[in-house]
């Protein structure tokens, strides 16, 4: 029966935490590998968004907060909880700053955005 209720729960909630360690690696001048971690923490019994696997994916939304580019957003399922996890972006503009942000979501809903992770773009081609 308890396991029922705690099923109950769950299935009403919204991610409880915002990931962390956002970061974005550029591949080339127009394409970024955004990655981030969320966190498991097995020691707090509130953060229960994660139990049975109720996180569904995640929502990667990158924009160009002084452009007038409408934002990217990718919704992605790669990696696992606990670890690390990737998006590749691409369609940047050389020379633009991006913000970077993601956040988890369920059937009932979005969980906090991360930190915005800030980023510009090269203008010159990096690669030899």
């Amino acid at each position: 029966m308890r396991m029922w209720s705690v099923f109950v729960i769950l299935s009403f909630l919204v991610p409880l935490v915002a990931p962390i360690n956002v970061s974005a690696y550029m591949i080339n001048q127009t394409t970024a590998n955004i990655s981030w971690i969320y966190p498991l923490d097995t020691n707090n019994p509130d953060d229960i968004s994660l139990l049975g696997g109720m996180i569904k994916g995640f929502y990667v939304i990158v924009f160009a907060p002084l452009s007038m580019q409408p934002p990217i957003v990718h919704r992605n399922y790669e990696g696992t909880i606990g670890t690390q996890y990737w998006d590749t972006v691409g369609n940047l503009t050389p020379g633009t700053t991006y913000h970077a942000q993601v956040k988890a979501f369920t059937k009932k809903g979005d969980g906090k955005p991360s930190v915005p992770f800030i980023f510009t773009v090269p203008k010159e081609d990096f690669r030899e």
